[in-house]
């Protein structure tokens, strides 16, 4: 991140979750991904975003308030008062071995992308991920072009074995998994 962008990061609050909403998802896409068999297809396909689908914070945010009250930890970037980034990590285990955590959210405001506020707040949610044992993140990401991009480039990779609640909630959704590093003998 540049010096002039130095937000300042901290756990957001459960009362503080709905100003998840106000980040700024605003994006051209010009290609997403479909997963068949393991196997990621780009094609073009052009969608203006321009913020949050109808329903989106009323669908989401009861979730996203429930993996909070459940020990989930929710990481905000804020600048002065305005968040402009946010990684919400659940606690509840998944998994054929019980042994992933899901990076539920991970967002960053429009204006603010490509200065690496993503990598800090998706390593945070790594590293909370490590304290709590897991040995990997489960990841629903959007199907666009930098989303799953800026996965891949992370480590992420298509998943061996999709959660099934998972998957029936978010079908469309590439499903990804990121190998945490092992824990080292201290």
């Amino acid at each position: 991140m540049g010096e002039a962008l130095r937000p300042e990061l901290r756990e957001i609050e459960r009362d503080e979750i709905e100003r998840l909403w106000s980040i700024d998802r605003a994006e051209v896409i010009d290609a997403i991904y479909s997963c068949e068999k393991g196997e990621l297809t780009l094609r073009p396909e052009r969608h203006d975003v321009t913020g949050w689908p109808a329903g989106e914070p009323e669908e989401y945010g009861p979730l996203l308030l429930d993996c909070v009250d459940q020990g989930g930890t929710a990481y905000g970037a804020f600048v002065g008062a305005t968040l402009i980034g946010a990684a919400v990590l659940e606690s509840r285990f998944i998994g054929p071995a019980r042994d992933q955590l899901q990076l539920k959210f991970l967002h960053v405001s429009q204006r603010h992308r490509g200065a690496g506020l993503g990598v800090v707040l998706f390593d945070r949610a790594v590293a909370r991920a490590c304290e709590l044992g897991a040995r990997q993140l489960y990841i629903s990401a959007t199907p666009s072009e930098n989303t799953v991009g800026f996965y891949l480039h992370r480590g992420c990779r298509v998943a061996g074995s999709l959660d099934p609640a998972l998957f029936e909630l978010e079908p469309k959704d590439i499903h990804l998994e990121f190998d945490l590093p092992a824990p080292t003998l201290e």
